[in-house]
């Protein structure tokens, strides 16, 4: 079978009509270790390709209309699938370096979490390789905002005491918890062993725990903790604000191309350019 699926790749590389085209049959990439993302059984070919399959266009201003510029990418796949062969697109998807199976890299629900680690150099583990022993994955991510645990550990297992379960940080209301400011008020108490962990993820919100290492545990001033600022600025009113600036902002740009806009719910600031109908194609049209 990998004979075969090699045979279409050199084929392709061969048949494409752009440089483009060719360089994406090269840069696709065969797993045959399998899924180790929850929810995905591995094919019964046993492979998986991981590629952009879309076909190569170009906007023809003249007939205001997309040319096909390449379709080898399309065709291959239409090959590939053939045989069995599971096709996933390559900025979604990525390989353990350890056990070399397919993880997920990008959402493909609103409840989605990410089943594995990447550490500083870019290296990916995924969640059954780091269950061996979780020690490292829990320690890299202590005392750090802006990481937290998403994977299903027992965290009291691992010497981890909940401080608190009640979090929310979206669009609604009132849902305005700040990882950054729990974190300075329990080192303003000395406390370092931290983590936060992931519970749910939705459309427009999210809810978190933090849990302390019960090393720490006595260093805790609960009173002090009660009373600690935990919320930042309302997250929903700096929406508001940024949608009525981009509102403002894209009424006030010339006709003849694709508005769009950036909006920064933090700040209730946004951004707005005028992109051409190459650059939506492209991906690159929120490139600013």
């Amino acid at each position: 079978m990998l004979n075969r699926v090699n045979r279409i790749l050199q084929a392709g590389i061969a048949a494409a009509k752009t440089s483009e085209g060719r360089s994406r049959i090269e840069d696709i990439r065969i797993c045959t270790e399998g899924f180790a993302e929850p929810g995905y059984d591995d094919p019964p070919s046993g492979i998986i390709a991981f590629g952009n399959w879309n076909t190569l266009s170009r906007w023809d201003a003249a007939s205001h209309s997309f040319v096909t510029t390449d379709d080898t990418p399309g065709r291959v796949a239409e090959l590939l699938e053939r045989l069995g062969v599971e096709l996933e697109w390559s900025d979604e998807w990525a390989c353990c370096d350890q056990c070399s199976k397919a993880v997920r890299t990008s959402a493909d629900s609103y409840g989605w979490k990410p089943s594995y680690s990447q550490d500083n150099d870019g290296n990916i583990t995924c969640a059954n390789c780091i269950a061996d022993d979780p020690t490292d994955y829990l320690k890299s991510l202590e005392g750090d905002c802006r990481r937290c645990v998403t994977l299903d550990i027992d965290l009291a297992d691992h010497g981890y005491v909940l401080l608190e379960d009640s979090f929310e940080h979206g669009f609604h209301h009132g849902q305005d918890a700040d990882p950054e400011l729990i974190g300075a008020a329990l080192r303003e108490q000395g406390v370092e062993r931290f983590l936060f962990t992931l519970d749910s993820t939705g459309e427009f919100d999210m809810s978190f725990s933090v849990w302390l290492h019960e090393d720490e545990l006595a260093v805790l001033d609960r009173d002090a903790w009660e009373l600690a600022p935990k919320d930042g600025p309302s997250v929903a009113a700096g929406l508001q604000r940024a949608l009525a600036d981009a509102s403002r902002q894209m009424a006030e740009l010339p006709d003849g191309g694709i508005k769009v806009s950036k909006v920064d719910a933090r700040t209730g600031i946004a951004r707005v350019r005028l992109a051409s109908p190459q650059e939506f194609l492209d991906g690159t049209a929120m490139d600013f």
